[in-house]
């Protein structure tokens, strides 16, 4: 079944079983009412009869030249004694004489349902002298126009919880289709875009943008633009990959035919060729760990967070590389707290990245250094400081850009994949931390990473999240 179809079905059935509940209520309060107020009519004649001279001479009972003149239509008049025999009876409806006749002490008003009307009926007990029980007095009524209101009332009733209920399934029908057109047209751009791979928005009206259905429409729309954006970025990504990976393999192929034609004959040839294979080679090892690195850190985004010395982290890593590239790299420390809650590996990572890329393109001496923000004690920035070649003003909002890289022949000379400072991103994203660059032509460049001493575990955000 239908969602449209389920919640007519629930509107119509709603309404319908209120609107019954509501006439039940009307029909009994209706005749409560009119019954009630034929017995306060019934009392009010028994008080008249009480008022006449015979109405406490039992034998003056049997007398009916004195009941009669106060006798109405549909009425019947009783009176009985203690034997629950009948002493005097007077039938205007010629129907209420087959009421039960029973000699009771106390005052009884009763509505009666027979097969053929609806008979309001009171019996008052007489009292003669000295407190003396002489009988009772019994009154009926017929209540044949109350019967018909009710009749009327009923047909009534019906009739308009039938319309009702048909105004309810059209209504029904009309509220759905309005209510669920934009969950239609979310399923037809999922159609659409599963059958075609184009993604489309729904076109939000600005009435719509506070309820929940215009939520849901916002949150899809954002959700598409995610997915958009991954997909671009991952056919890029691709696309980037495929072309880092072919240099090196064209090289490599390359020098290998070379090698199967002449390398046999020109012992320089060969020990060009194989300098270059192995060069290459090295390059791919390289390229792929980097690949490699970074696919483990979106597989799994949460590292464990353990608590470890910072300052003591980077300055054997800094000592490890200065021995490693034989270049000076001054370290300066001023942290007065120098325990950092977070991933120690990933951060010796992000040390190493930042040093390898500052030794590479300057050949002075490298400074790193580790102070607390000056707006907050609990924030440590870490500045990694060359002096060489720069970066245009320009290139700088790309250089996290998977596979970007400056100059292109510098890159391959120094070993490069332009893969780094993406990965450095990453690890800082991970911290909850920052990452900038500031860099002058000729004049160096200083990376500045702002990392919270006590960073919670936090998931890797997505590709769309940062990049651009």
């Amino acid at each position: 079944m239908r969602l449209r179809t389920k919640i007519t079905l629930l509107i119509a059935s709603s309404i319908v079983i209120v609107l019954f509940l509501f006439n039940i209520v009307t029909y009994y309060m209706v005749v409560r009412i009119t019954t009630r107020s034929e017995i306060t009519l019934l009392w009010n004649a028994a008080q008249t009869l009480a008022s006449q001279p015979n109405f406490f001479h039992k034998e003056l009972w049997g007398e009916e030249s004195w009941l009669r003149p106060l006798l109405v239509p549909q009425e019947m008049i009783r009176f009985i004694d203690t034997n629950s025999n009948i002493v005097v009876q007077l039938d205007s409806s010629g129907q209420l004489a087959d009421l039960p006749v029973q000699f009771d002490t106390r005052s009884i008003s009763k509505t009666l349902w027979t097969k053929n009307a609806l008979i309001a009926y009171i019996q008052m007990p007489i009292m003669g002298p000295e407190e003396t029980l002489l009988g009772a007095l019994q009154i009926s009524r017929k209540l044949d126009t109350l019967n018909e209101y009710l009749t009327v009332l009923i047909t009534v009733l019906m009739f308009t919880t039938a319309g009702a209920a048909l105004l309810s399934i059209v209504g029904g029908m009309y509220f759905a289709r309005v209510i669920l057109q934009p969950i239609h047209e979310l399923g037809q751009i999922m159609e659409s875009i599963q059958k075609n791979g184009i993604f489309k928005r729904v076109v939000l009206p600005p009435s719509r943008h506070r309820d929940e259905l215009g939520r849901l429409t916002h949150t899809f729309n954002a959700m598409i633009g995610k997915l958009e954006n991954s997909f671009l970025r991952q056919q890029q990504f691709l696309a980037d990959a495929s072309h880092e990976l072919k240099t090196p393999l064209t090289v490599i192929e390359s020098y290998a035919d070379l090698l199967q034609r002449w390398g046999g004959k020109d012992a320089a040839l060969r020990e060009e060729a194989i300098e270059a294979i192995r060069s290459e080679a090295g390059r791919l090892r390289n390229l792929t760990h980097s690949l490699l690195v970074i696919a483990n850190m979106e597989a799994d985004p949460h590292r464990p967070m353990i608590d470890f010395e910072l300052a003591d982290l980077v300055r054997t890593t800094a000592a490890s590389l200065q021995r490693t590239f034989r270049r000076e790299i001054r370290f300066s420390n001023e942290l007065q707290f120098h325990t950092m809650h977070g991933n120690p590996e990933k951060v010796k990572q992000l040390v190493i990245i930042l040093l390898d890329n500052a030794i590479k393109y300057s050949q002075k001496p490298v400074e790193i250094t580790l102070k607390h923000d000056p707006r907050d004690p609990y924030i440590v920035e870490l500045q990694v400081t060359d002096r060489g070649i720069g970066i245009e003003e320009a290139e700088i909002p790309r250089l996290f850009d998977r596979f970007y890289r400056v100059d292109q022949a510098r890159s391959r000379s120094t070993g490069g994949s332009g893969l780094g400072l993406a990965i450095a991103r990453k690890i800082v994203q991970s911290h909850q931390g920052t990452i900038s660059i500031a860099s002058r032509p000729g004049q160096g460049t200083r990376v500045t990473v702002r990392l919270p001493l006590h960073a919670a575990a936090h998931a890797l955000p997505s590709e769309q999240d940062h990049d651009g």
